[in-house]
């Protein structure tokens, strides 16, 4: 028996609906549309080679190998991505032009870039090439900067001072830490070297305090001198009668070395006193420091004010005392400032011969704690290895 299907127009109405739905269906699940990356700013913006710039903008691919960056034709290595940053390295042989970033086969629109042409001199000439510390050198060459500051010279790794200076030449002077070796000058980067000899060596001198009665104190209010105190006291208020009178108040301190082997003709660079300490203290505190201003220093005497009664030089040194804070520490902050400039006064003197003695004055200024605060710094005396050290350095 034959089956006769019978199609009506409801039948055919229901096709049409389906195949539309199928239709309406398939639309919906197109894939989204991929765009371009943009480059929106350039940090810094501008910049040298072999320097990490920051690219931001949209469109970055989270992957580091999905994203290629370009400096104007040359490939930069990419450091980092989060999909709006790339960090990257400015290619070595880069030039000012276009940056693009490429990704999913997609190129952003260039954005100009300025790559800075590094500045490195070149020295041709020292004149003279030789010399000692403090005298004046020219150094003649190619790009220099015409702001002596942006010079940095050095002597074998000692930094000098820049006086003046031109595209080709820079007026300099040997400085103190100095030696016989290369001298380079550096901007963006560094020059060739070219040999300059330090002709007078630098030499160092390093005397301790052997003797009692080389280390001094005296009170402020009645002169008393202590000879043999087993401290030195910096600043610190002393209620100590001394003479059995009154208490000594602020204590000038006096320090006496002897056999300074220093030839009359030396040129002092560097001097400094080292103390050790014997107890902590963190106030705020200030002592000037002079030199006796006489040849060769005599020893101190128990007569009243034979410290501060002595001439003091013209040059003086403003040591502000760090906080001290472990007992028998020796280091940066139990060392004086540069004492040079007073070292320099005593040997240009002319009743300076080498193997005389340096008496160097301390003075408590105005600055110092109150006697209620009694908070100055106390130093070891001598003799004994941690008495006061005196180091020199200078040239002949």
């Amino acid at each position: 028996m034959n089956t006769i299907i019978k199609i009506t127009k409801v039948h055919i109405l229901l096709f049409v609906l389906l195949i539309m739905g199928m239709t309406f269906s398939c639309t919906e699940k197109e894939t989204p549309e991929i765009k371009a990356p943009k480059i929106t700013e350039i940090d810094p913006e501008h910049s040298f080679p072999g320097e990490e710039v920051l690219i931001i903008g949209e469109n970055f691919r989270t992957t580091l190998a999905d994203n290629k960056v370009s400096f104007n034709g040359k490939e930069a290595e990419v450091l980092k991505t989060n999909g709006n940053e790339l960090l990257v390295v400015v290619p070595e042989n880069a030039t000012s032009g276009d940056v693009t970033v490429t990704a999913n086969n997609l190129t952003s629109e260039p954005y100009s870039y300025v790559v800075d042409i590094p500045m490195i001199p070149t020295i041709t000439k020292i004149d003279p090439n030789s010399g000692n510390i403090g005298d004046t050198v020219v150094i003649t060459g190619t790009d220099f900067s015409t702001v002596p500051e942006e010079n940095i010279v050095s002597f074998n790794g000692g930094k000098a001072i820049v006086i003046e200076s031109t595209e080709t030449t820079i007026k300099t002077t040997v400085p103190n830490d100095a030696s016989t070796g290369d001298v380079t000058v550096t901007r963006d980067g560094t020059s060739n070297g070219v040999l300059f000899t330090v002709t007078t060596a630098i030499e160092s001198l390093t005397v301790t305090i052997e003797d009692d009665n080389d280390d001094v104190e005296e009170g402020e209010s009645n002169g008393y001198m202590a000879l043999t105190s087993s401290d030195l006291e910096l600043c610190e208020y002393d209620t100590w009668a001394g003479d059995g009178t009154n208490a000594q108040g602020y204590q000038t301190v006096g320090i006496r070395f002897n056999n300074i082997s220093i030839p009359k003709s030396a040129t002092i660079l560097s001097a400094t006193i080292q103390f050790t300490t014997d107890a902590t203290g963190a106030e705020p505190i200030q002592m000037e420091i002079y030199c006796e201003n006489v040849g060769n220093a005599g020893p101190y005497t128990e007569d009243a004010y034979n410290l501060t009664g002595r001439p003091k030089t013209s040059s003086k040194a403003v040591w502000d005392i760090p906080e001290w804070e472990n007992v028998g520490d020796a280091g940066d902050a139990q060392k004086t400032v540069d004492l040079a400039a007073i070292v320099q006064e005593i040997i240009n003197r002319n009743d300076w011969a080498t193997g005389n003695s340096i008496n160097f004055i301390l003075v408590p200024t105005k600055t110092s704690p109150t006697q209620d605060g009694h908070g100055g710094r106390e130093a070891e005396a001598g003799p004994g290895d941690d008495a006061a050290t005196l180091t020199i350095t200078y040239q002949q």
